[in-house]
């Protein structure tokens, strides 16, 4: 099967025809239809304890105590969270049994970050290996937006937008995975190589792609358009994107990058050369710098991003792939 991950640039596994091949795949005979049987408006609001979450300012001086109290209104996720804080990857040295002192042991940016991906897993619960894998996908592509910005600082884009922005960038492919399974292998039968191949892909299977799709759902949500701009546009060049859109999405873009790149090379492997070829198209910064600086930025954020994906095996209860 080829990596659910939409950003893969190498090839998972192939059964069927390629791209270029025979018309005479069953689902591949539909792509004339509109699209899968993929009801948006029907779909489960986005909780609202991510809606609120969304509202919040770390800079508020209250920012601790509306963290608090958004997390105390769910059990379910207090529970949750005082789990994390006691967890083997949280290195206790005591436990806790309040969610104030769980938040406290953890940070309340972690805490949203935490609250906000088991709300929306709630949504979308992975239930395959595929599904599993785009999950930690999408946790290790939050966790690098939010790193990026909070060390980068880009003009009007906050580090939880970026960490939302970065977790619901391919949220249209879990729309296919929960609702049309059958979509999914059809498209992973063509043997798509590059994030352009499985768009096409998609396009001719579902008469859609889940980057589109995507746009759709967050829009259904109500997110702010900010964040479902880049939903939708995060497989297209920058250079054709709105510019207002371009800072986050280009973190989005490069976050996407360096989450694929990571899983298939070893923590002391050069990115640079790699970096090179796709640097250009996926990044838009106020002032250009240097391929070395970028590159040692990003290599800073794989532990970071290996510790986000194993504690969401354990917050969200999935089984590592």
């Amino acid at each position: 099967m080829a990596s659910s991950a939409a950003g893969a640039e190498e090839v998972i596994a192939t059964s069927g025809a390629g791209l270029g091949g025979s018309d005479d795949h069953p689902e591949r005979r539909r792509a004339a239809r509109p699209g899968p049987d993929v009801e948006v408006d029907q779909l489960p609001v986005l909780p609202g304890v991510v809606v609120r979450l969304m509202s919040l300012s770390p800079l508020s001086e209250r920012f601790f105590e509306e963290v608090l109290s958004i997390s105390s209104d769910d059990p379910g996720l207090a529970l949750r969270v005082i789990r994390s804080a006691n967890s083997p990857v949280s290195a206790p040295l005591s436990p806790v049994d309040t969610l104030e002192g769980a938040i406290a042991r953890l940070g309340a940016n972690h805490v949203t970050d935490l609250v906000t991906t088991v709300a929306v897993a709630r949504v979308f619960i992975p239930r395959t290996p595929g599904e599993t894998d785009l999950w930690l996908h999408a946790v290790e592509v939050a966790t690098a937006c939010r790193a990026m910005v909070e060390h980068q600082r880009l003009d009007g884009v906050t580090a939880g937008h970026a960490y939302i922005a970065g977790l619901l960038h391919d949220i249209g492919r879990l729309v296919l995975f929960d609702q049309s399974p059958q979509f999914i292998r059809a498209v992973d039968d063509l043997a798509w190589r590059t994030p352009g191949e499985l768009i096409e892909a998609e396009r001719q299977v579902c008469g859609i792609d889940h980057a589109e799709l995507g746009g759709r759902v967050c829009a259904h949500w109500d997110v702010p358009e900010r964040i479902e701009a880049v939903v939708h546009d995060h497989h297209r060049p920058l250079a054709e994107t709105p510019e207002d859109a371009r800072p986050l999405l280009g973190v989005v873009k490069l976050a996407d990058w360096l989450s694929i790149w990571h899983r298939g090379h070893a923590e002391t492997d050069d990115m640079t050369e790699a970096l090179s070829q796709v640097l250009p198209d996926i990044t838009a910064t106020s002032a250009p710098r240097r391929l070395s600086d970028v590159a040692s930025e990003l290599a800073r954020l794989r532990p970071e991003m290996a510790a986000a994906r194993t504690r969401a095996v354990h917050d969200l209860g999935l089984m590592a792939s």
